[in-house]
C-alpha cells in the first residue's frame, strides 16, 4: 500500500490522539504554571498510565485536564488499533486484487484470462519478459497465481529454460474491468510496450483495444478474436496484429492431416517451451551482420552462432503513418537482399544455442517501445 494512501486511512485517529494530548499538555502548562518540557512530560506519563507521580496536578482544572487525557487513552488505543487493522485489511484486499497498480515499465499487458491469454503467458515468462495481467472475474485470481507460479518453478528446475524465465516479483496480476479507462491505470498502460487483449468477448476486446489506442497511442496491440470478420474493423482503428484462434487452428489441423511434420514443426518454433525458438533482431549499429547480404550472413551467423537466419523483416515507408508499425516479412528472401539499417532479422535456433546467437549479435531481441 502506497504511503499517501495509508495516511488517508490513518489520519484521522492520529489527528484526535495528538489533538487531545495537545489540549490536555497545554493545560498543564497553563493552570500549573510548569514548563513545556514538564508540560510534555506530563501528559506523555498520564496518557501511558505509569503515573511516577513526580508531577502531579495540584488543582481542580489541572485535575481535570489529567482526567480527560487519562480517560481518552483508553478509547484512543481503542481507536488506534480498529483504525490499524482495518489498514491491514484494505492493504491486503488491495494486494490480493491489485488495486495499488503497477510501476512496471516498458512490460506487456495481458487483458483477459483465457486458454489464449494462459499461452501467450507462458510464452512471456518463458521468454523472460516483465507482465501485468488483468482478470474480470475475481475467482481467476488465485488460478493466476498458482499457474505463474508452478510455470516459474517448473522452468527454473529446467536448465535449458531456467536463464530466461520471469522472477515471480516480474508479474502484476490485478482484478478490473479493462474495457474501463480507471482500471487500465492500474496496469501503468502509459509504460508498457504492448498488450495483447484475449477476452472470450468479441465486443469487450474490440472496445478495449480502442481505448488502448486513445490512452497509449505509442502502444503495439495484439488482439484475439473469435470472429474473423472484425479483422478490418480493428486493423482501421490502428491495432498492431489480429488473431483468430479459430482460423490458427483450422490451419494447423488442414496441415497436420496431411502434412504433420510441418505442423510440428510450426508448433515447435512458435513456443519457447520446445526444442527451438525463432527471434527477431534489429539491424543497428551494433549488429555484426549489418551491411551484409542474405547470403553473406547466413553462414558467418551459423558458423559463429549455430543459428539460421530465415528471413527479414522490411519496414513501412515514411508515408504510410497508418502502418507505422506493420513490417513486410520475407521468409527465405533473395541471396542479394541487403541487411540495411531499420529492418530486422529473423534468427532460428535451438535452445541450447540461443543465448550464444543473442549474446553474439548484441542486440536484445524483439521489437523496442514504439515512441
Amino acid at each position: 500500500m502506497r504511503i499517501t494512501r495509508a495516511l488517508r486511512y490513518i489520519w484521522r485517529p492520529l489527528a484526535v490522539v495528538f489533538g487531545v494530548y495537545a489540549v490536555c499538555v497545554t493545560g498543564f502548562i497553563l493552570t500549573q504554571k510548569v514548563s513545556v518540557y514538564i508540560g510534555i512530560y506530563w501528559g506523555v506519563i498520564t496518557m501511558s498510565t505509569v503515573g511516577y507521580g513526580d508531577v502531579v496536578p495540584t488543582n481542580n482544572l489541572s485535575r481535570l485536564f489529567a482526567i480527560i487525557l487519562a480517560a481518552s487513552t483508553i478509547g484512543i488505543l481503542g481507536y488506534v488499533v480498529s483504525t490499524i487493522s482495518t489498514l491491514t485489511l484494505k492493504a491486503r484486499e488491495e494486494e490480493e486484487f491489485g488495486l495499488d497498480g503497477t510501476t512496471f515499465k516498458d512490460h506487456t499487458l495481458v487483458l483477459g484470462w483465457t486458454p489464449v491469454a494462459r499461452a501467450a503467458l507462458q510464452e512471456l515468462l518463458l521468454s523472460g519478459r516483465r507482465v501485468a495481467i488483468m482478470t474480470r472475474k475475481q475467482e481467476s485470481l488465485s488460478e493466476i497465481r498458482t499457474y505463474v507460479s508452478s510455470l516459474i518453478q517448473d522452468a527454473g528446475r529446467n536448465k535449458e529454460t531456467s536463464s530466461r524465465v520471469s522472477s515471480e516479483s516480474d508479474v502484476f496480476i490485478a482484478l478490473g474491468d479493462y474495457s474501463e479507462r480507471s482500471s487500465l491505470t492500474l496496469v501503468n498502460v502509459q509504460r508498457a510496450r504492448e498488450a495483447i487483449v484475449a477476452s472470450d468477448d468479441d465486443a469487450r476486446n474490440v472496445m478495449t483495444a480502442l481505448i488502448l489506442k486513445e490512452l497509449a497511442p505509442h502502444l503495439r496491440i495484439v488482439v484475439a478474436v473469435l470472429r474473423e470478420q472484425l479483422r478490418d474493423t480493428l486493423v482501421a482503428a490502428g491495432v498492431t496484429y489480429v488473431v483468430s484462434p479459430s482460423d490458427l487452428g483450422g490451419r494447423m489441423i488442414s496441415s497436420a492431416a496431411w502434412q504433420p511434420e510441418v505442423a510440428a514443426a510450426v508448433n515447435d518454433v512458435t513456443t519457447v517451451s520446445y526444442g527451438s525458438t525463432i527471434d527477431e533482431f534489429a539491424v543497428n549499429e551494433r549488429n555484426p551482420l549489418r551491411g551484409l547480404t542474405f547470403e553473406e550472413a547466413l553462414p558467418r551467423l551459423r558458423k559463429a552462432t549455430g543459428g539460421l537466419l530465415i528471413g527479414i523483416a522490411y519496414p513501412p515507408s515514411p508515408q504510410s503513418a497508418s502502418d507505422r508499425d506493420k513490417f513486410r516479412v520475407v521468409l527465405s528472401p533473395g541471396a542479394s537482399s541487403r541487411l540495411d539499417l531499420g529492418t530486422y532479422i529473423l534468427v532460428l535456433s535451438s535452445l541450447e544455442d540461443v543465448e550464444k546467437v543473442r549474446d553474439w549479435i548484441g542486440v536484445p531481441p524483439g521489437r523496442p517501445r514504439s515512441s
